[in-house]
């Protein structure tokens, strides 16, 4: 009988994704090829899409919402199997950003008094307006809406489903993606997830 795995050995392997994530998304995003070579997926219909800076609480809630799978995925298969997505979704966007270079148009000068204007106005310091497609945030949270209804049931799964619409959303309407890069992302993480779901069953 497979024990279960304990809840420090998840906290390290967390700690050591973590880390690998930020190394990979700095390392894409810091790269400086010229304004010229950076591609533009705007649409009508992102250009029409209000700006809400108050989704930015959605927005930067996506950092917990994609690590608590490691704090209650205790089963050694359902564990291994989201660690999987979420390090292979990130090294395919990560991939994707360093081969298709993208720009996307944010609302540089955060006006907005709160916690909503300070968190975007950090992020922007911070953050290139570099590699929106696909969007990494949506593709993470592909599988953690999988794994919570595979775990806690229809009624968790669909808590976790609506706040990963919103989390959606929130990319659009704080301006840090494309309408495209969001179904670019959702794509992602339900092929990648389901590949990965098919090996652990075979």
């Amino acid at each position: 009988m497979t024990s279960n795995l304990s809840i420090t050995f998840r906290m390290e392997i967390l700690a050591l994704t973590l880390l690998g994530w930020l190394v990979m998304y700095f390392f894409v995003n810091r790269r400086n090829l010229g304004t010229r070579q950076y591609l533009d997926f705007s649409t009508d219909w992102d250009r029409k899409t209000p700006y809400w800076p108050m989704f930015a609480l959605v927005y930067f809630s996506t950092y917990i919402f994609v690590v608590q799978p490691f704090f209650f995925l205790s089963d050694p298969r359902q564990f291994y199997l989201m660690l999987a997505c979420f390090v292979s979704i990130s090294g395919f966007s990560s991939l994707i950003h360093a081969i298709v270079p993208s720009k996307i148009e944010r609302v540089e000068e955060v006006t907005v008094g709160g916690a909503s204007g300070w968190m975007l106005g950090i992020f922007q310091k911070t953050c290139k307006p570099y590699g929106n497609f696909p969007s990494m945030h949506v593709g993470l949270s592909v599988p953690v809406v999988l794994a919570n209804y595979m775990v806690g049931g229809p009624f968790i799964g669909s808590l976790t489903l609506v706040w990963a619409l919103l989390i959606a959303a929130s990319t659009l309407f704080t301006k840090q993606h494309y309408i495209i890069d969001v179904l670019a992302g959702m794509a992602g993480g339900i092929v990648i997830f389901s590949l990965f779901f098919w090996l652990m069953l075979a």
